[in-house]
């Protein structure tokens, strides 16, 4: 029996993916209704509103009260959070933590100096100003982060956005000590200092300069790895 009700609502997310990829649906689509799913489906309206609800989880769909469900508008954030847990109960460690992230800041870097608009620009240029001048450890890592998290929204790459946006919680959990050590080793200025040549970088939108910035950068935050 319940292999029989996977099966149908199995059915239901591979009609909509279905519609998706042959265009008869597309973002900000509302998707057919429940009358409509069973009747083309032939399955029952619990198995409908199960593989809905699957989707409205994953972020690929809103349903909106009283008027149905929606293909998403954006998906800057989508699998974000069940990826995260997904790592998280996975057997990661720091080195692979830091694998992953020297392998895509680097090409977030190179991709955000060729894609940034003048609003990210503002955006960033004021989050690196307030970062260099703040003297709060915790604080200067709130902007750190929002630092990155600029640059992999400006990369314009939506599987490069949607695999940082799933690792932000876990980052921030597992290199909270490292950040702490690079500082006392190295004082508050480390913030300013490591993503000073990167800000530049990105700011002339020298794809080649910040590539080579951020590969500086992650040679710092290397050495605190353990």
């Amino acid at each position: 029996m319940e292999n029989i009700k996977k099966q149908a609502y199995y059915k239901v997310i591979e009609y909509i993916s279905e519609e998706v990829e042959k265009g008869a649906i597309s973002k900000g689509d509302r998707v057919p209704s429940e009358r409509d799913m069973i009747e083309i489906l032939g399955i029952g309206r619990n198995s409908i509103r199960e593989a809905l609800k699957i989707l409205d989880i994953l972020g690929v769909v809103e349903r909106r009260q009283g008027d149905g469900t929606y293909i998403k508008e954006s998906f800057d954030k989508w699998f974000s959070k069940p990826m995260s847990v997904a790592i998280m109960l996975s057997e990661t460690n720091k080195k692979e933590i830091f694998e992953f992230r020297n392998m895509i800041e680097v090409e977030i870097a190179s991709l955000a100096a060729e894609r940034i608009t003048d609003e990210e620009i503002n955006e960033l240029t004021e989050c690196y100003d307030e970062m260099i001048k703040i003297e709060d450890q915790e604080v200067i890592t709130e902007y750190d982060l929002k630092f990155h998290s600029i640059l992999a929204k400006a990369s314009k790459n939506i599987i490069i956005i949607n695999s940082y946006n799933a690792m932000d919680y876990m980052l921030d959990l597992f290199i909270y000590d490292v950040r702490v050590e690079a500082f006392n080793n190295e004082g508050l200025e480390l913030a300013a200092r490591v993503h000073d040549d990167l800000y530049k970088a990105v700011v002339r939108r020298d794809t080649v300069a910040a590539a080579e910035a951020m590969k500086e950068h992650m040679k710092v935050v290397r050495k605190y790895y353990h």
